[in-house]
């Protein structure tokens, strides 16, 4: 499960970063429509876990990934593309904004595209584990 509050405040922070870049940050759940000409960001969260801290604990910790497709056109060179994934992981190690109450973003990976992948685009990916710890009350 991924909690609305992850979502949202990844999303947001990726989409300031993008837009710095001239970018666009999609959603990969959301049917896209548009004849996209320029690179883009696909935006995913994969959460791993979801559970209680500990036996009667009213704490509970979801932990998993925010996944930052860069699509660059093939063709165009790494190098503007590995600038670019720098620029959207610093939005995840220095947040100009708060942290919502009980998210943290931890480590990162950077997945290189795959040489072997065929069409006019290729795929940078970022990946940026967090953690959301938030109170769960028993229903009344």
């Amino acid at each position: 499960m991924t909690s609305p509050v992850v979502w949202q405040d990844a999303f947001d922070r990726a989409t300031a970063a993008a837009t710095a870049l001239g970018l666009n940050v999609k959603d990969a759940l959301a049917q896209d429509l548009d004849q996209t000409t320029g690179s883009w960001v696909n935006f995913e969260v994969a959460s791993a876990s979801s559970g209680r801290l500990g036996v009667g604990e009213i704490v509970d910790e979801e932990t998993g990934q925010i996944w930052l497709h860069l699509m660059v056109r093939r063709g165009t060179g790494a190098i503007d593309a590995i600038t670019q994934r720098k620029a959207l992981s610093v939005a995840f190690r220095a947040p100009v904004a708060p942290l919502p109450a009980g998210l943290f973003y931890d480590e990162q990976g950077f997945d290189p595209p795959d040489a072997d992948q065929t069409g006019n685009w290729v795929r940078f990916s970022l990946m940026v584990d967090y953690r959301y710890q938030d109170i769960v009350l028993p229903a009344s």
